[in-house]
């Protein structure tokens, strides 16, 4: 690969005359500025961005830092995010949480080192805002933009783009009720998820708003994972309970719930209709095929685009949700 130096040698000038033409700052003669120009051209040379961003003391690249990127959600937002920044000349750095509140620490506080533009916060997990809103109005005042994707930090001073859940949820679970699909039950995960929280509260809602008292035997709290959902489904199916219905709150548990049911010999939507979250690609090829709760990565994308490209937006946009109506149910 070649380097600044390989240019400024072939032009047979210096790496600061080579620098000053690509940058466009400074004086360079004309006849100058053609020899690196025909240099850079026959050598292919590709100037380093993060080294130019590091020099400006601000880079090309957004950081987005995803919860877990070994759920769909956040693979198909890293794609439709790294399309919207390409459109505006910046580029992705992807991080992997985990769901460790350690290496989201030690993320942001390395940040401003990085030279990035900005960054990007999508995780469910709960943060810790003692710790973690300090370190976001430092990153702020360094010059760094955060925005955060999912969860609600507009009152903390971050931008945040997030989709309908709780509404989106409730009318889900209302949608089941009304068809005579009680008892509903709800498996998702709760604990540690600030938006695993908000559907289950929409699930609650929508059986208060039938005067449903919850049955807390058919709320099963648990990692969004197809095997957490087969088997808290399998563990329902086998102690007896009674139910009808699911509401998941994810496309994942929501499949991993069917494979339960069909393998105990209850038929789907007959015996027990199920509702997941997410519009999961392959969810609609399965048979039945999933009825679920949309997402729309790309319009989120777009909204996050919006604010690193300095345009005007919203310190909070919601991404409105639509039941996708299947076989499921």
């Amino acid at each position: 690969m070649a380097t600044v130096l390989d240019v400024a040698r072939l032009a047979g000038v210096s790496t600061a005359t080579v620098s000053r033409v690509l940058s466009g700052k400074g004086n360079v003669g004309e006849a100058a500025r053609e020899r690196v120009l025909s240099a850079v051209r026959a050598l292919d040379f590709q100037p380093n961005r993060m080294a130019q961003g590091l020099r400006r003391g601000h880079g090309s690249a957004v950081g987005l830092l995803v919860g877990d990127i070994e759920q769909n959600v956040y693979s198909a937002l890293t794609k439709h995010v790294q399309t919207a920044l390409g459109g505006i000349g910046l580029d992705l750095m992807l991080y992997n949480l985990d769901h460790s509140a350690e290496r989201l620490s030690t993320i942001l506080e390395a940040a401003p080192a990085m030279g990035l533009r900005g960054v990007a916060l999508a995780t469910t997990d709960v943060l810790a805002m003692a710790t973690v809103g300090p370190q976001l109005r430092q990153l702020q005042a360094s010059g760094l933009l955060v925005v955060s994707i999912g969860q609600r930090l507009h009152r903390e001073g971050v931008p945040s783009v997030v989709h309908e859940e709780r509404s989106a949820a409730r009318r889900a679970v209302a949608y089941l009720l009304e068809s005579g699909r009680g008892p509903v039950a709800y498996l998702g995960r709760l604990s540690g998820s600030a938006v695993g929280t908000e559907r289950y509260r929409g699930y609650a809602a929508a059986l208060g708003d039938a005067g449903i008292a919850i049955d807390r035997d058919l709320v099963w709290d648990v990692s969004y994972r197809f095997a957490a959902g087969y088997e808290a489904t399998s563990r329902a199916l086998d102690a007896g309970r009674r139910f009808h219905a699911v509401q998941c709150g994810s496309d994942e548990l929501a499949l991993g719930a069917m494979a339960a049911i069909q393998d105990r010999g209850f038929a789907i939507p007959d015996d027990v209709a199920v509702i997941g979250f997410g519009a999961i690609g392959w969810g609609g090829h399965v048979r039945p095929a999933l009825t679920t709760i949309s997402v729309d990565p790309a319009a989120v994308a777009a909204r996050v685009a919006d604010h690193f490209a300095g345009r005007e937006a919203p310190a909070l946009t919601i991404i409105p949700r639509t039941l996708l109506r299947r076989g499921s149910a």
